[in-house]
């Protein structure tokens, strides 16, 4: 499996997780509690990632240039919690 896309299912697995199964339990509508489980969650991405190819020489295309698998992690994870985040915040009245 190429290395962009274990990198891929890993975001969407826990996104996915977090924002159906988790986030509904321990956030509510609170933005300080969606702020720090957002950044649990992305240090938990990093981890993983940077588990598997932390001190390699790996490199992951974003299309535009190649980065290595911190700032690939990052910024698709990014990318991808965006519109969850959103309909998430929508769904519990914290845009306001």
């Amino acid at each position: 499996m190429p290395a962009e896309l274990t990198i891929l299912l890993l975001d969407a697995v826990l996104i996915v997780f977090c924002y159906q199964l988790l986030y509904p339990r321990q956030v509510g509508n609170s933005r300080w509690r969606l702020i720090m489980n957002d950044a649990v969650a992305t240090v938990v991405a990093l981890l993983v990632a940077g588990s598997v190819y932390a001190g390699s020489e790996q490199t992951f295309s974003l299309v535009v240039a190649e980065v290595n698998w911190f700032w690939f992690t990052l910024i698709t994870y990014s990318v991808m919690e965006l519109p969850f985040a959103m309909r998430y915040m929508r769904r519990h009245n914290m845009l306001e």
